[in-house]
């Protein structure tokens, strides 16, 4: 799976075994982390078998150091905290979760810590000092990040796998959504007490985000992208679009005005544009603009800055390209950050089995390419 998010200064990409850190504006790599081959035999940071405060028996002990016997790790998912401090990076294969100390070290592997089962998401507190990570059977953790023995806690669970987690600005609140159209807003630290249900999806919810500290925002398998007052379970708009939507990515253009850009379950023109206001307490969309990407099946997408950046894959290769709309990103800056992955094959997830009834527009988009390609070179 593909990371990609910009904390000014630095655009981060992560892929495979390699996370960058880049100038998005010019030829400059601040950074680089290459995860190791084995993270039992890692000579740096201290390693740690986590069992949670109710899993200390000595199966759930066998059974994650199996996960680490596996094959190599590869990265799943990639979190910075809101002080660009500390950096999470949850890992397939070997599943466990790593932390690295970014400043004043320069990318230092603290922790490893393994993991009964594949990551789903991640996200810090305020002062980076806890860890929320969800995993794929519908379980969210908490992980203190200053303690590295610290057994993790387990504050909630889904009935399905968490697609996305948040944490309200005052952090009183866990926002969790999963493959089952629900959004769960859970009191914290007393997550056993369910604060209310966001009800309205029909398909899975993908990502969530947060327009201002009372507003949150969703994307559905539905075809639908919706606002919410979520203290009060209230849906305040729904937003048709053209196909199903997977990401999101926010660029503030003034006060309560935003650009939103959602990446869709389509080839082609997969990255939908809107122009987010509100006027008189009522939030308002412009007309779709609907990008191409011809090339490629989108799996991210991130604003840095003015350009709205658009990561798939060709030919099994990491594709980074900028949506025609946005300034031109600098003379081989494209090329550069392509090379440093050029090594690492790699195939983006097939979302087809999100749905609940199976829907796919994308794998006989690729059979008809790949047949065009034979073709060609007959």
């Amino acid at each position: 799976m593909t990371s990609l998010f910009y904390s000014e200064p630095e655009f981060v990409i992560a892929l495979h075994k390699l996370i960058i850190f880049v100038n998005p504006n010019d030829l400059q790599i601040f950074k680089e982390i290459t995860l190791p081959d084995d993270l039992t035999k890692c000579g740096e940071g201290k390693f740690v078998i986590s069992q949670t405060e109710d899993e200390g028996d000595e199966d759930s002990k066998q059974q994650q150091q199996g996960n680490l016997n596996k094959e190599s790790p590869i990265i799943q998912h990639v979190k910075l905290s809101n002080n660009s401090q500390m950096l999470a990076v949850a890992t397939s294969g070997q599943k466990a979760l790593l932390l690295y100390k970014l400043r004043p070290e320069h990318g230092k592997l603290m922790c490893i810590r393994s993991l009964t089962r594949a990551c789903s998401g991640l996200v810090f507190s305020k002062n980076g000092k806890r860890l929320l990570v969800t995993d794929k059977t519908g379980d969210c953790y908490e992980y203190d990040c200053e303690d590295m023995e610290a057994k993790p806690k387990l504050l909630l669970g889904h009935l399905s796998i968490v697609y996305d987690v948040l944490w309200s600005a005052d952090e009183k609140y866990i926002i969790t959504c999963d493959r089952d159209d629900k959004i769960r807003v859970s009191h914290y630290p007393n997550t056993h007490d369910i604060h209310g249900y966001c009800l309205g999806h029909k398909e899975f919810v993908s990502a969530l985000g947060f327009l201002n500290n009372d507003i949150l925002i969703s994307v559905s398998g539905d075809k639908s992208l919706r606002l919410w007052d979520f203290k009060e379970s209230k849906e305040l708009k729904k937003l048709d679009l053209p196909a199903p939507g997977l990401k999101f990515s926010l660029r503030l253009l003034g006060a309560d005005k935003y650009q939103l850009a959602v990446l869709l379950y389509q080839p082609n023109k997969c990255v939908a544009l809107y122009e987010i206001h509100r006027s008189h307490e009522e939030w308002k969309f412009s007309d779709c603009q609907l990008s191409s990407f011809p090339d490629i099946i989108g799996f991210n997408l991130c604003f840095a800055g003015e350009r709205l950046y658009v990561a798939g894959a060709v030919n099994q290769r990491l594709s980074l390209q900028v949506d025609a709309n946005s300034p031109s990103a600098p003379k081989y800056w494209l090329q550069m950050v392509e090379d440093q992955f050029k090594d690492f094959e790699w195939q983006p997830e097939d979302k087809s089995s999100w749905f609940k009834k199976k829907y796919d527009n994308v794998s006989d988009y690729l059979e008809r390419k790949q047949r065009r390609i034979e073709e060609k070179k007959n």
